[in-house]
């Protein structure tokens, strides 16, 4: 594992053994607020022969700049840039690293789920995006008054209150403009870009943070604009988070792996 940085972001890098290698590189995106690592998808994934980094967005943890949707964006595709070049410094030994990466993958969880599959529309280095439990219409959050969920509008408060040194200079207005989707940041502004790119959307029923009907309308929107490379796996039973990457480990592993073999 190297500690590493690219511009405004740094991050941990696992990096598999040679001989191992599958030379598939992950961007892991995690959800909003939690910590930028997960044991799930560091060293585990990199023993199966993945290059993984795991990102802290912009202006969060120990990334330089400002936090907000567009920074996290930004991230996403820095993180891209970084595991393309397949070389940097270990920030902590100070001597090179270097990997062989010939397919980039974003994975993201709830919040990161949606930064991942706008950053698969804007980017020309991904290849494929999962997207666990994903935000993607965060304008439509609890507009089914029946299924209540997350109130995005109250997160701004906990987050300026309680995380203020963790995600730093969150702006009000950019939030609102998130929440109410009019942020370049939400995956529907980019359709058109994603038809013709591989992406798995993977949601469960028992989701009351994020319910799983937002999943499935951006699936159909998808489909209508012509996507065949959009695949939708909906877990009987299964809430949000950590559970869900767990019991579909499985299937999006074999997905990543049928897609450069």
């Amino acid at each position: 594992m190297a500690y590493v940085r690219h511009k405004d972001i740094v991050g941990k890098l696992y990096i598999p053994s040679e001989e191992k290698s599958n030379h598939i590189g992950i961007v892991w995106l995690p959800g909003l607020p939690n910590k930028p690592t997960v044991e799930d998808m560091g060293q585990p994934l990199a023993d199966l022969g993945f290059t993984v980094l795991q990102v802290r967005y912009p202006g969060s943890w120990q990334s330089y700049g400002n936090f907000g949707p567009s920074s996290s964006l930004e991230g996403a595709l820095l993180g891209l840039e970084l595991l393309s070049d397949g070389k940097t410094l270990n920030l902590c030994s100070q001597t090179e690293v270097v990997w062989s990466i010939k397919h980039l993958v974003l994975i993201g969880n709830s919040y990161g789920g949606g930064i991942a599959v706008s950053a698969l529309g804007l980017s020309g280095l991904a290849d494929a995006a999962i997207a666990l439990c994903p935000l993607l219409e965060p304008e439509f959050q609890n507009a089914n008054t029946s299924l209540s969920e997350d109130d995005l509008s109250i997160l701004y408060p906990f987050l300026r209150k309680h995380h203020k040194n963790i995600f730093r200079n969150l702006s009000e207005d950019e939030w609102n403009d998130f929440i109410h989707g009019s942020h370049f940041s939400i995956p529907s502004n980019y359709l058109e870009d994603l038809k013709e790119k591989h992406l798995l959307l993977i949601h469960g029923t028992d989701d009351k943070s994020i319910r799983y009907d937002h999943t499935e309308n951006f699936y159909n929107k998808l489909r209508a604009v012509g996507s065949r490379k959009v695949n939708l796996l909906i877990k009987d039973g299964v809430g949000h988070g950590k559970r869900l990457r767990l019991v579909t480990r499985n299937n999006w592993i074999e997905w990543i792996t049928c897609l450069f073999n």
